[in-house]
């Protein structure tokens, strides 16, 4: 990652992720959207729509949604700008592990469920990218937060180093967490488009 301002790290993070889940890009985030992100992931994963653990990860991003928006959007007109965001994420995870456990977890063990193809309880480098690509990740990108992320080394990534990396990203100004590269080199220009993320 190259030197910034570590002011700014947290903000780029949210930011990037924020593009992630305007999946219309309008804008703003909508519970529409948190569908349509988990649509891409059972589409590039491979996995048939009416699938138990399809249907769990919508319902996970679903809960997921709840949680979120119920932290965030503070107008409660079911839709969250960019600005309540950043605030309102920082205030919900930042600043409450209690709230970050209970947002995450759920949504991890049903990620990992539906990208875990082989039923061997972890995932590799190859249903890693494969998740990856949903989020608009580029190979090399993908490679890079795997390495990272791997933090035992082991070749596979478990729903513990997954909640570790998701900690990191949405809550530390550390800029040598690991976690930082959840979706590889968030400072790279190739994967930001103006406002948001390239798709």
């Amino acid at each position: 990652m190259s030197p910034h301002d570590v002011d700014q790290l947290l903000d780029r993070k949210l930011d990037v992720c924020f593009g992630h889940g305007d999946q219309n890009g309008d804008g703003v985030l909508e519970s529409a959207d948190a569908l349509a992100l988990a649509a891409r992931i059972v589409a590039y994963i491979g996995e048939p729509f009416g699938s138990d653990k399809a249907q769990a990860l919508f319902s996970a991003f679903g809960l997921f949604w709840q949680h979120v928006s119920a932290a965030v959007d503070f107008n409660q007109d079911g839709r969250i700008t960019p600005l309540e965001w950043r605030t309102g994420l920082r205030r919900a995870f930042a600043e409450d592990e209690t709230g970050f456990t209970e947002g995450f977890r759920p949504l991890a063990e049903a990620l990992w469920a539906i990208c875990d193809r082989d039923g061997d309880g972890t995932v590799d480098a190859g249903e890693f990218a494969s998740f990856q690509k949903a989020f608009g990740t580029s190979a090399e990108n993908s490679r890079i937060a795997f390495e990272k992320l791997d933090r035992d080394s082991d070749g596979t990534l478990s729903v513990d180093e997954l909640l570790a990396a998701w900690k990191e990203y949405y809550t530390s100004p550390d800029p040598d967490a690991p976690g930082n590269w959840l979706f590889g080199d968030i400072w790279q220009k190739d994967i930001w488009e103006g406002t948001r993320v390239k798709l």
